[in-house]
């Protein structure tokens, strides 16, 4: 099985890039192939400039590595992001890796009827996230991990099966702890 890990934080001391570590090894471990994009070390820029607008349209990449991205993830059979969640949402630069990276007929199509038809064909995925507050709270707001990025976005390009792990107060040390053994459970499966 292939593997990519799109991973969103800036800093190698975070528990976030401790958690993309563990999920390496994880993985590994098992056999298998890990593929992962790091959006701040391969700094990527996620602004939308005209150049990328100009061949948007056409389902094609002004930023070459943006192309590069798209190429590994139609390469990928299982997605794992892993990011902290900043005021309720993705940090700018995942949200800037699915304005350029997912494009119209190349993640995803339309049919006569208008209806969006996703072009991956990603079986399994996962959401590993941190954050400061808990999922209730997200579900008050509108739930914009679950409704937006995984029924949205993800049912769209093709992105199926995901499970969100979420730990709601990663500065205490039990919510941590909890959150690797969920990861672990799961990683292990």
């Amino acid at each position: 099985m292939k593997t990519l890990i799109i991973y969103a934080h800036p800093w190698d001391g975070s528990f976030n890039h401790h958690v993309l570590q563990m999920t390496i090894e994880k993985l590994e471990a098992k056999g298998e192939h890990v593929d992962v994009i790091d959006l701040h070390k391969d700094e990527f820029n996620p602004v939308m400039h005209v150049s990328d607008l100009k061949v948007f349209a056409k389902g094609e990449y002004a930023d070459p590595k943006a192309e590069d991205y798209v190429h590994r993830l139609k390469a990928a059979d299982k997605v794992i992001f892993i990011f902290p969640i900043w005021w309720y949402g993705l940090p700018a630069i995942l949200k800037g890796f699915m304005d350029k990276i997912l494009l119209k007929g190349t993640t995803y199509t339309q049919d006569s009827d208008h209806n969006l038809l996703g072009l991956l064909d990603i079986k399994e995925s996962a959401v590993f996230t941190t954050a400061n507050i808990d999922k209730v709270i997200f579900k008050n707001i509108g739930d914009p991990i679950e409704n937006v990025m995984i029924a949205g976005i993800f049912a769209t390009v093709g992105i199926e099966n995901t499970r969100w792990i979420h730990c709601d107060t990663v500065h205490l040390e039990e919510s941590r702890n909890e959150y690797l053994a969920e990861l672990n459970e799961y990683l292990s499966e």
